[in-house]
């Protein structure tokens, strides 16, 4: 396998599923090494970057984003613990956060994690039979395990009832109130476009050098899809970016198309 990608360069990545594609993304991320030859980035081999610089200067967009059951604003500053409100507020506009969050759409969610076992409990029967009993156990021990813990206290919470005990310095401007909607246990009050939207923003805020988006918008509606692509186009300015999809929409402008096939390009 031989791919060279030159900076600020735009390229997909196709093939059957199984094929690779997501392997070629985990060996940039470094989530395992390769077994023989090399990966480079800038020329120099991915395994002598410290891991934490590495991942700053390379991004993943994901098909299915982690959202934490923390604030709109602690998700997006989990891209950069010293981000600026201002920084806040640029990757929010890019990401086409902003209207959502102003408005405060958010879907009628009851987020505690006491109150969905004992739903779960109540339909188990139904449930086991859609999702299968292994599913279902490990749904409920998940939900035990956040139970346990205190929902309210975020990444930034020192001190009880505030949610942003960040340096003064940083607080450059006011954000909307919005940004303090948490977002529920496996980020559960925002819709999937909604929660896409907020990993972009914290991707953005990162600035990396190296963009990937692996299905980013393969599980979304077409409504949903229009919103997240554009907020992924205005992403992808000035950054080398990966693009793995099926849909041809989403590669159309890319420069190269590799097609991955049998191990080979």
């Amino acid at each position: 396998l031989s791919i060279k990608i030159t900076a600020n360069e735009k390229v997909a990545l196709v093939g059957e599923s199984g094929c690779g594609k997501s392997t070629f993304v985990n060996l940039l991320m470094r989530f395992y090494d390769v077994d023989a030859g090399e990966v480079l980035l800038d020329g120099v081999n991915v395994k002598d970057y410290n891991l934490h610089d590495l991942r700053k200067a390379v991004s993943l967009v994901m098909q299915e984003p982690i959202i934490f059951n923390y604030s709109i604003l602690e998700n997006i500053l989990y891209g950069k613990l010293d981000a600026s409100n201002s920084e806040v507020q640029a990757a929010s506009e890019i990401s086409n956060c902003q209207e959502f969050i102003h408005n405060e759409d958010f879907q009628e969610f009851d987020n505690q994690a006491d109150s969905l076992l004992n739903a779960m409990t109540s339909h188990k029967q139904e449930l086991v039979a859609i999702i299968g009993q292994e599913k279902f156990d490990e749904e409920v021990k998940t939900l035990g395990m956040i139970k346990m813990i205190d929902e309210k206290k975020g990444v930034f919470q020192a001190v009880e009832g505030d949610i942003d005990v960040r340096e003064e310095a940083l607080k450059d401007k006011n954000l909307h109130h919005g940004f303090k909607t948490q977002c529920g246990i496996r980020g559960g009050k925002l819709s999937g476009g909604q929660k896409q939207r907020v990993a972009i923003a914290r991707t953005i805020i990162r600035q990396p050098r190296v963009l990937m988006l692996d299905e980013a918008t393969s599980a979304l509606d077409e409504d949903n899809q229009k919103l997240v692509q554009d907020a992924l186009d205005k992403a992808m300015v000035g950054r080398t970016t990966i693009i793995i999809a099926h849909r041809l929409s989403t590669i159309q402008n890319c420069s190269k198309v590799f097609v991955l096939e049998e191990g080979k390009v």
